[in-house]
């Protein structure tokens, strides 16, 4: 039986999986189906060796799962990605597209507001940026392959995934601290907007500015993620800080707390700098995507004061853009403000 790509959108209880994503896992922890004909068919069964089934597969083509077994393939997914970082076999970008596929077929149902955040959900979470993490702070080119490959679209869990691979990449360059503090870095900035599944979608989708009550809804995503994390675990983590600090800023103007400076834990800090760098560098639904330079610009003169400036100067070297960056400022550019994503 030769194996067809399926027809988008996936058919009714099934959902797409690309055959590149599956290549590091053995055996098949759930049965894979092909779009043939008018209906899905069987194409392999639980069981199986999975390097045969891939290498008999088409090229490029993607496979169906069932939705009532999403759970059993983002287990193996999340156990594979080790597998994936350290295959040398792949150059850089191949493993960083493979592992960033890998991360956003795991993480995109705690993202899902029909989804309740459960406690094996946010395990499988945890464990799926912890391996990105430990790669990431050993392997200098898969740093970069990361940086290059990230995608700047409209989805929940891009923004979330690229907070995280920024966060971890500017704690290592500025040798934040152990393991465990980058650690809290990755997990705090892959769940920093978990909230925002609270938050109704005629607020979060508005094309155009917010009003007072709507500002207010949305602030309310902060403490809702902060709840939703403890609740699902059963604890407060030691990352539970930065999900209720990444709005609050160095100058006090921020949410929800109104905390300045010092006030302020160096880690969430440094989660606010790149959570709001990947806002202005992504398109979003009442504006279009900024260039890095034009986002660092914003921060450094429009957003004037909201961040520390030795963080913000570190993020810009880590970039290498702050020598031009530098030069382009005028002292005498007015602050201001602007949304950035929410």
């Amino acid at each position: 039986m030769l194996a067809q790509p399926f027809i988008t959108p996936a058919p009714p209880g099934y959902e797409p999986v690309p055959a590149r994503v599956l290549t590091e896992i053995s055996t098949l922890p759930c049965d894979l189906y092909i779009w043939r004909g008018p209906r899905p068919v069987l194409y392999a069964m639980k069981g199986g060796e999975l390097r045969k089934v891939i290498a008999r597969a088409q090229r490029g083509m993607s496979f169906l799962v069932r939705e009532i077994d999403s759970d059993l393939l983002r287990g193996a997914l999340a156990a594979s990605l080790p597998r994936v970082l350290a295959n040398q076999h792949m150059t850089p970008i191949e493993r960083s597209k493979t592992a960033y596929s890998i991360a956003a077929k795991v993480l995109t149902p705690i993202f899902t507001r029909e989804n309740p955040l459960d406690h094996d959900g946010l395990l499988l979470t945890h464990q799926a940026i912890d391996a990105i993490t430990l790669h990431l702070v050993e392997d200098d080119e898969l740093v970069w392959a990361m940086v290059a490959t990230m995608q700047k679209h409209l989805a929940t869990h891009t923004h979330a995934i690229n907070t995280a691979v920024y966060g971890i990449v500017l704690a290592r360059f500025m040798q934040l601290g152990p393991p465990e503090a980058i650690l809290d870095v990755a997990r705090g900035g892959l769940l920093h907007d978990i909230g925002k599944n609270r938050v109704p979608r005629v607020v979060l989708d508005k094309p155009s500015a917010l009003d007072s009550s709507e500002w207010q809804v949305m602030r309310g995503h902060v403490k809702s993620g902060h709840d939703m994390i403890v609740r699902a675990l059963g604890y407060r983590p030691s990352y539970a800080h930065i999900i209720a600090e990444h709005h609050e800023r160095c100058d006090g103007s921020g949410y929800p707390a109104g905390r300045a400076g010092s006030g302020i834990a160096l880690d969430s800090q440094l989660v606010g700098i790149v959570d709001a760098f990947d806002a202005l560098t992504s398109r979003r639904s009442y504006r279009t995507a900024l260039s890095a330079f034009e986002a660092l610009h914003v921060m450094r003169v429009t957003m004037r004061g909201q961040f520390s400036d030795e963080l913000l100067k570190e993020f810009i070297r880590l970039l290498g853009g702050f020598n031009a960056l530098a030069d382009g400022l005028d002292d005498g550019d007015q602050a201001g403000v602007m949304r950035v994503a929410g």
